[in-house]
C-alpha cells in the first residue's frame, strides 16, 4: 500500500515552500493558507513564534518554523487527514499514483483528485476493453474505484490524470500567472 510519508515528503515539503506572511494574499505556511483554514492548530504555534521573535525576517522566520517540532507534526497530520484520507490513498497500491493524487489534492483540491481518478479509470477501462465495469464519476472513492485503480496499468492511469490535471490548469484564471509553476508539478512522482 501507498506510503504517506513519501507523498508528504514531495508535495508538501518539496512543492508547497514554507512560510509566506501574507504579502498581497493570506498569510502561509508550509501550504496552509490562513485564509482558507483559519482555526488549524498551527496558527497559534505560528502566532506565538511570531510574538516572541518580532521583526524577523521571512528567511529567519522559516527557519523557526521548520524547526519547531510540534508545528511540523501539526502539519504532517493536517494534510494526512485534510488530503490524504479524504482520497482514500492509504489503499492504493501503486506509489506514484498515490504521490501524483496527494499532489493533485493539495494543489487543486481533493475535488478534483476523486474525479480525475475515477475519469482516468473509466478511460483506461475504454481503451483496454477491460473487463472491470466503469465507474459512476461520483467523486466517492469506495471499493469499486480503488478495485478498479488498482487493477488497471499505472502507467496509463498516471498519463491520463495529468492529462485531466494539464487541462483544468489551463482552464484555470490564474495560468496564465502560474502555469509554468503548475506544470512542474506534472511529473513521475517516484
Amino acid at each position: 500500500m501507498a506510503d504517506f510519508t513519501k507523498a508528504y515528503k514531495i508535495t508538501v515539503l518539496g512543492n508547497e515552500g514554507g512560510y509566506n506572511p501574507g504579502v498581497g494574499e493570506k498569510e502561509t505556511y508550509r501550504g496552509i493558507d490562513r485564509g482558507a483554514n483559519p482555526k488549524w492548530d498551527g496558527w497559534s504555534i505560528i502566532d506565538g513564534i511570531k510574538k516572541n521573535n518580532p521583526n524577523l525576517s521571512i528567511w529567519k522566520m522559516d527557519v523557526l518554523l521548520s524547526q519547531n517540532i510540534a508545528l511540523q507534526h501539526n502539519i504532517e497530520k493536517f494534510y494526512k487527514a485534510s488530503y490524504w484520507d479524504t482520497i482514500n490513498l492509504d489503499n492504493v497500491t501503486d506509489q506514484q499514483l498515490a504521490n501524483n493524487l496527494f499532489d493533485c489534492a493539495v494543489n487543486q483540491g481533493e475535488g478534483c483528485a476523486r474525479r480525475f481518478m475515477q475519469i482516468a479509470c473509466n478511460y483506461v477501462i475504454a481503451s483496454q476493453k477491460s473487463i472491470i465495469k466503469p465507474l459512476i464519476i461520483d467523486n466517492q472513492i469506495g471499493l469499486a474505484t480503488l478495485f478498479a485503480f488498482n487493477s488497471l496499468p499505472a502507467a496509463m492511469l498516471n498519463a491520463e490524470i495529468n492529462l485531466e490535471r494539464e487541462t483544468s490548469y489551463r482552464s484555470d484564471a490564474g495560468y496564465t500567472e502560474w502555469g509554468k509553476v503548475w506544470a512542474k508539478r506534472l511529473v513521475n512522482y517516484t
